[in-house]
């Protein structure tokens, strides 16, 4: 405090305006799990089986393009959206919720047990999907790893919850806080290049 009021007056010393900070970039991510036929909120860290139908849900605070990248635990890494049947109008407004895939479609669990690796990419201009991969090649996850239930969860809600699952940084830059299913990520100051930040799906 007493740095930056010694920082103001210098300035207005000399005659100049101090910058006024950016305000925070933010992103919202949910994670849908469909349960008969209703969409329901879920804990990020739940381990999905074999199977379920999940989506996401998001909300920025800031225009830009979305891009979503799967390193699956069979090896594969693939550009999840856009996508064809997926939806291919990746363009985001500020303050609108969104969804992935933005169409009637979903994403069906399956391959070995372990934990995807779901890296969400925010761009403020477009992006090719070589471009988009190229950001996300870090080597995916040993199918070998598998998830493991908290007990203390499991015994209090009866829900295998997988503490290593859900949002991770990846840059330190990056602010992450749960907000009961809620992801709040966010970056302070401009946005001057891709927002990345990963989602650790687990599953058996």
């Amino acid at each position: 405090m007493l740095r930056l009021a010694a920082l103001f007056l210098a300035l207005t010393a000399a005659g100049q305006t101090p910058k006024r900070a950016q305000p925070a970039r933010w992103l919202d991510v949910t994670l849908d799990r469909l349960e008969g036929e209703q969409w329901t909120p879920t804990e990020p860290g739940r381990v999905m089986k074999r199977g379920d139908h999940v989506r996401f849900r998001f909300k920025a605070n800031f225009a830009g393009y979305v891009y979503v990248v799967n390193h699956g635990t069979s090896g594969v890494r693939a550009l999840l959206f856009p996508h064809a049947g997926a939806g291919m109008d990746n363009a985001v407004q500020a303050a609108r919720e969104y969804r992935v895939p933005s169409t009637q479609a979903s994403f069906r669990i399956d391959g070995p047990a372990g934990h995807d690796q779901v890296f969400w990419i925010i761009s403020p201009t477009p992006l090719s999907e070589s471009e988009a991969l190229g950001l996300t090649s870090s080597p995916p996850p040993e199918p070998r790893l598998l998830p493991r239930c908290d007990e203390s969860l499991l015994r209090a809600r009866g829900e295998c919850v997988d503490t290593k699952a859900g949002p991770r940084m990846i840059s330190r830059e990056l602010t992450i806080i749960q907000k009961n299913e809620t992801a709040h990520v966010s970056l302070p100051g401009a946005l001057k290049g891709p927002l990345l930040y990963q989602f650790r799906l687990a599953h058996e």
